[in-house]
């Protein structure tokens, strides 16, 4: 993937989503590997004195056998057995440490993550095409001088180590005995540090790169944004023709406030109008109705055209619920909107008297 194909676009937050819960994430095995290498080298080194002499105590203990001459098979038998078990419970711990540490590498790269997709059968995982392309990728390239520059830094750095105390180590007469293990253990701790530092930094910079290369591999095309944008977002086109329509409706149903007879209100946040005209309306009909920013314009409406604003808490949620613009209000509110429009008219007729 690549500017030849187009996709010059940084990859969005859900393409970025979608990938990571199909499986899809940046992750260097190197870092792995270099992370759980330089704590199982730790945990060596810190009980190497302990774990040798621990060992070998317990090796002497263990393979101790009161030898029978007549049954020498049965002997070498329970030796092999009685080794191969003491193997595994010396390795135990080293072993658990080195599964901790690939663990824990996998956390600090990816965090918590658990698909079920990288396991799921694909047939395409078979095609032997598929196979040859990968096999010749820039990808595979990259790995193949990756892995051969980290062996000749490997024997490098180890050779470099090996030089200070060889010398010695092979000419164990001039050091004695004595401090030959000193010596070994000093070039093992020597050698396993200075690749612990080689390994992290091989890591880093890989880990480095296949952050690049996985974004620059989601890379996107223009219309691949916008059809992401269309999906999640909606067609901008049908959004202007919605908004559009809105305007028009909540024009039109501001224009119906002014043919109201009350405006019933809760008191602010919930607005009701209601038209009875006896030449036109059986019963008492709903011609607007808003909540928040819409009531506030009912309101406003009502007041340039002098229309009645009652407030009725339990009567303005129960219509704002119930009833939909231009239905008939049902026969529970009759009595309460009879009220309300009653009291307007006599209001009415007081104010005709008087002029």
């Amino acid at each position: 993937m690549s500017e030849k194909d187009g996709k010059t676009e940084k990859p969005t937050p859900k393409k970025l989503k979608d990938a990571r819960k199909r499986g899809e994430i940046a992750k260097s095995q190197e870092f792995n590997s270099a992370f759980t290498y330089i704590m199982f080298m730790m945990f060596a080194i810190a009980l190497s004195t302990h774990a040798l002499q621990y060992g070998y105590v317990y090796l002497k203990r263990e393979l101790a056998v009161d030898y029978d001459v007549g049954g020498l098979e049965n002997n070498l038998n329970d030796i092999g057995m009685k080794a191969v078990l003491s193997i595994f419970i010396l390795a135990g711990p080293f072993l658990g440490i080195a599964f901790i540490g690939a663990f824990i590498a996998n956390i600090i790269q990816t965090g918590l993550l658990f698909s079920t997709e990288a396991l799921k059968f694909k047939m395409s995982r078979l095609n032997p095409v598929n196979g040859l392309k990968n096999m010749f990728s820039k990808k595979a390239l990259f790995t193949l001088i990756k892995n051969i520059l980290k062996m000749i830094l490997i024997g490098y750095v180890s050779y470099i180590s090996f030089e200070k105390s060889g010398y010695y180590i092979i000419n164990a007469s001039a050091v004695g005995t004595e401090k030959l293990y000193f010596l070994i253990l000093e070039l093992v701790k020597d050698i396993s540090t200075n690749l612990a530092i080689l390994l992290f930094l091989l890591g880093m910079v890989d880990f480095i790169y296949q952050k690049y290369d996985y974004k620059k591999n989601l890379n996107m095309t223009k219309q691949e944004i916008k059809d992401e944008y269309k999906e999640s977002e909606g067609d901008p086109y049908i959004k202007s023709l919605r908004r559009q329509k809105y305007k028009q409706f909540s024009k039109q149903m501001l224009r119906d406030v002014e043919s109201a007879t009350v405006i019933i209100t809760n008191p602010t946040h919930l607005a009701i109008a209601v038209r009875y005209d006896k030449k036109r309306d059986q019963v008492p009909v709903v011609v607007a109705k808003g909540a928040d920013y819409v009531a506030e314009k009912i309101r406003e409406a009502a007041s340039k055209n002098n229309i009645p604003i009652m407030e009725n808490k339990p009567v303005a949620r129960a219509m704002y619920r119930s009833v939909e613009i231009g239905q008939p209000i049902p026969l529970e509110f009759y009595e309460a909107i009879a009220e309300m429009i009653a009291l307007i008219y006599q209001i009415n007729e007081s104010n005709k008297r008087k002029i």
